[in-house]
């Protein structure tokens, strides 16, 4: 175990070349830089206001809260809390912490982002999910291959590609997302910002109901049965895959994008289990170094593991009390079905009766559907037999499978009726 403490700067420029396991990081209001690893090697170069620290193990670095601090490479977690200087990541192979900081930018992380209580973050690739609360800037993300989630931003969101599900909640500026999962959003929206997310799976929102936004919805199902608005006085366009709504003074404009159910609501009880995805809390990352007196305490980080399980039975469970009136929408169009095939089979039936008057009348008939003859009747024969269920059925299976056209169907009952060949 090995420690050095070096006279500094408030603000100083540290490097952090090179940290073979985890690191830890805070800043406090004195003049000067403590390092503690319990490695064999900590090899720290001072140059006037500059400092190149690296070493063989866990890191604890102290240093003036507004120093500038570059971090090239750590092969364990980060966990930076404190500091209002300037913030540049490189490459990180754990998960990474961000507790009260100002200014960061990160290159890639194989782990967890958790930010709280930060400023403005730009974020490259992160592989596992990112979690932030508290933000007072704005926050871009290019890649996240988990789950992200994002509350209380007082800032623009922009995040590039989402691999997992989105959440969001009371951001005050414009959002930009693409997410491969599920999008769960609670926003007010702002007068002439621009929302726009696309989401792979299912995209919820909620809005109060005296949002004043352009909504401009679509879904890729072609029918617009997946599409949804549960606002008072918001009737939509029947069978239309894209709606275009306008509610209150439309100031605020939103893009909304999914390829499986897309719903908008206003009703707070749909989002009663969906209301927060809350972090919890643990005892603080631990490096198995002894407390240096009188060095304050770095309080606990957020838990990041068990984001993803979350989000999906957060989301899941909100997915469960809207699909009550998916299913009202699908009974519906059901029974609609339904009523359409018993008509067509009352009309198979009176076509059997008129099908024996043109036998008499006319001494044949033949009836072709795309050039292939289905029935027929001959006077040169015996009687014809009525005609039988199985092929009142068949026309109706035909219909019913597709195979046929609607307007195929009408032909064949009307000449049935023996209103054409």
């Amino acid at each position: 175990m090995k420690q050095q403490t070096l006279q500094a700067d408030l603000n100083s420029n540290v490097l952090v070349q090179s940290v073979a396991g985890d690191l830890r990081v805070a800043g406090w209001d004195r003049p000067e830089i403590m390092a503690k690893t319990n490695g064999d090697d900590l090899d720290i170069e001072a140059s006037d206001s500059s400092f190149v620290i690296s070493c063989d193990d866990d890191l604890i670095l102290y240093l003036p809260r507004q120093a500038v601090l570059i971090i090239e490479n750590v092969a364990g977690d980060a966990n930076l809390q404190a500091l209002k200087g300037q913030i540049k990541l490189g490459s990180l192979s754990g998960d990474l912490s961000l507790n009260d900081v100002q200014l960061t930018s990160l290159d890639s992380t194989s782990g967890d982002v958790t930010l709280r209580n930060v400023g403005i973050n730009d974020l490259g690739t992160v592989t596992g999910d990112m979690n932030l609360r508290n933000g007072h800037g704005d926050c871009s993300a290019v890649s996240i291959s988990g789950d992200a989630s994002l509350r209380d931003v007082e800032g623009n969101v922009n995040l590039k590609n989402v691999g997992g599900s989105l959440y969001l909640r009371n951001v005050r500026g414009s959002v930009n997302a693409t997410v491969g999962g599920d999008a769960v959003l609670n926003l007010d929206p702002l007068p002439g910002f621009e929302y726009r997310i696309t989401s792979g799976d299912d995209l919820l929102l909620h809005l109060p109901v005296s949002a004043n936004a352009e909504l401009h919805l679509a879904t890729t199902d072609g029918d617009g049965e997946s599409l949804h608005v549960d606002f008072p006085g918001v009737t939509l366009e029947e069978g239309s895959p894209t709606q275009k709504v306008i509610l209150g003074d439309g100031s605020a404009k939103m893009y909304l994008t999914a390829d499986q159910d897309l719903i908008v609501t206003c009703k707070s009880d749909r989002w009663d289990s969906a209301a927060d995805f809350g972090m919890g809390m643990l005892d603080g990352l631990d490096f198995d170094i002894p407390p240096i007196p009188p060095i304050p305490p770095i309080p606990p980080i957020p838990d990041m593991h068990d984001l993803n399980e979350r989000i999906n039975q957060k989301v899941q469970r909100a997915l469960e009390k809207v699909q009550l009136r998916t299913d009202g929408l699908s009974r519906r169009a059901d029974a609609r079905v339904e009523a359409a095939m018993r008509r067509a089979e009352a009309k198979g039936r009176a076509a059997e009766v008129r099908a024996r008057r043109i036998h008499s009348r006319h001494g044949s008939a033949r009836i072709i559907i795309g050039g292939t003859e289905m029935f027929g009747f001959s006077s040169d024969k015996k009687p014809v037999e009525p005609v039988s269920d199985e092929e009142r059925l068949a026309i109706l299976r035909m219909l019913q499978e597709k195979k046929i056209s609607a307007a195929d169907a009408e032909k064949l009952l009307s000449a049935l009726e023996g209103r054409g060949e």
